[in-house]
């Protein structure tokens, strides 16, 4: 949370304010859009896990996409496509992320599904480590058509219209 409190992600709320990656690496605020996943009914989902250099953990499913690469946040892997060794971002106190390395992959089953969607498209911090919500061109998207909808009124008509076969943030 913005006021460096953790907060987990089943107890995150529309509207919430959350510390995020910009696609430059400097670390931002950005609001949990009502489009975030939000369905703690889901049973029996296999996640992998990653564990970083500083012993992070980041619990995810293989389909979530994760930055990579020698610089924050241009290139986006899914997590099933990460080795060990490859280059992720973790959140610092001061204000951008740095480079860390993955030193150990796993895998658990566990339930519920939870992905925050950012407003203005910024990257979530997810127990330190900088997560995205969607593929790059998603991502992209998200900065201009989340304020639009936002700003008109729109997101839970879209959401509803567009997106009903899942479960959403409250």
């Amino acid at each position: 949370m913005v006021d460096g409190t953790s907060r987990r992600l089943d107890a995150l709320r529309a509207g919430d304010t959350i510390v995020a990656a910009r696609a430059d690496g400097a670390l931002t605020n950005d609001i949990v859009s009502p489009l975030s996943l939000a369905d703690a009914d889901v049973k029996g989902t296999s996640f992998v896990v990653l564990t970083t250099e500083s012993g992070r953990e980041l619990t995810l499913t293989p389909t979530h996409h994760v930055p990579v690469g020698a610089t924050c946040c241009a290139n986006l892997k899914e997590a099933k496509d990460i080795v060990i060794g490859e280059t992720v971002y973790e959140a610092v106190v001061s204000a951008a992320v740095h480079a860390t390395q993955v030193k150990k992959i796993g895998s658990v089953t566990k339930s519920g599904l939870h992905s925050p969607v950012l407003t203005h498209g910024a990257m979530p911090i997810v127990n330190g480590v900088v997560t995205s919500f969607d593929s790059m061109e998603i991502v992209r998207l998200a900065t201009y058509g989340l304020p639009l909808l936002e700003a008109t009124g729109l997101t839970n008509t879209f959401r509803d219209a567009v997106l009903a076969q899942r479960k959403y943030i409250a």
